[in-house]
């Protein structure tokens, strides 16, 4: 896969990252985009292919060489997942390839032996325990284990990486990030705690 293909894939990625995350800050402000200079669709489009490669040829400084960083990894990141990923799935395919094998076998023994099953709740059952066999007995082996675990650790530090750079975007753009949004939460709950047992103590005093 070309360079450029793996970054046009990575982008749309994110992209769509993007959007679990801006679309409710979006709706928090529209009411700014009302307004003569509070137009905030240009944010948006830092979200796009194109203005991404563009920020990676700006100097890098503060907030662009960070961001720069954060993207690399990201990109490395993901990458990583998806090899993961693959390995992962091949496992998968090959224990369910085993399992609809055992099953068309075992259906075909009870037809010989006159054991029809008659409803679909009894071939699912059928289908569902020679399924978990076959996946008890293939990720008992040490390497089926080490492949999972290889795939769960890419997944997690992708999704780490995402996180940063979602962070680094919303402060390019002066926007809350999540952090700062649970900070905020986390405040308010403290406050209503603190107003709850001050209501207590008027109470007590009367």
């Amino acid at each position: 896969m070309q360079q450029s293909e793996v970054w046009q894939l990575y982008a749309k990625g994110l992209q769509k990252l993007s959007q679990l995350w801006l679309e409710p800050l979006w709706e928090s402000v529209e009411s700014l985009s009302r307004q003569p200079t509070g137009d905030l669709s240009a944010w948006i489009e830092l979200l796009t292919p194109s203005t991404l490669e563009n920020v990676l040829q700006s100097p890098k400084l503060g907030y662009s060489r960070e961001f720069t960083h954060q993207l690399f990894q990201g990109i490395d990141a993901w990458i990583n997942l998806q090899r993961a990923s693959i390995d992962y799935q091949l496992v998968l395919l090959d224990v369910w390839a085993n399992a609809f094998e055992k099953l068309l076998l075992t259906l075909a023994t009870s037809e010989e032996n006159h054991q029809t099953l008659h409803q679909w709740q009894q071939l699912l059952q059928l289908w569902s325990s020679i399924f978990d066999r076959e996946f008890a007995q293939k990720f008992a082996y040490e390497d089926t284990l080490q492949i999972r675990g290889k795939f769960l650790s890419a997944s997690m530090a992708n999704k780490l990486r995402q996180q940063q750079l979602m962070e680094i975007l919303l402060k390019l753009n002066d926007l809350p990030t999540r952090n700062e949004v649970d900070e905020i939460h986390r405040s308010i709950y403290d406050l209503r705690k603190e107003l709850k047992s001050l209501k207590k103590q008027l109470e007590c005093n009367k």
